[in-house]
């Protein structure tokens, strides 16, 4: 795959629908944290807010994530590549990842890819690597099919 353009619009999309979802259960969790107005004030309200502000602070972490990742992807070099590094495409034992940003696994042009960062263990054991080369991880032996 040389032109690797809607893979990249592929996980873009991807990314920008968690985003969308994590910022829309913020929006629902801050609506009906911030109460109506007229509830009765309760002795231990101060713990409630303390509480509410670290559970709101945990909503906040995976959109400052997404956004992140977002960055990130809108900035790889998606072009061809002879090794695995950032941008590759990479078959192992039969398997599609992308290098760039961590994504569960997704459909792109009738196949099954995985996008995997530059700070996954995988990328450590097979950056650098090139079409059949084998590398180790976890103490099983890799067989890099493809890298593009």
């Amino acid at each position: 795959m040389s032109d690797k353009s809607h893979l990249k619009s592929t996980m873009m999309s991807l990314k920008s629908e968690e985003l969308r979802f994590a910022e829309s259960v913020y929006v629902q969790y801050l609506a009906g944290a911030a109460g109506r107005g007229d509830e009765p004030s309760e002795v231990d309200a101060s713990s409630h807010a303390h509480n509410s502000g670290v559970l709101a602070r945990s909503f906040e972490c995976p959109i400052h994530t997404y956004e992140e990742a977002l960055a990130t992807l809108q900035n790889i070099d998606f072009g061809p590549k002879e090794v695995v590094r950032e941008g590759a495409t990479v078959r192992l034992d039969g398997r599609w990842f992308v290098v760039g940003v961590a994504t569960s696994a997704f459909e792109c042009a009738g196949r099954t890819y995985m996008g995997i960062s530059t700070g996954a263990p995988i990328y450590q054991a097979i950056s650098g690597a090139a079409t059949g080369d084998r590398v180790e991880f976890r103490g099983r032996e890799l067989h890099v099919e493809e890298v593009s």
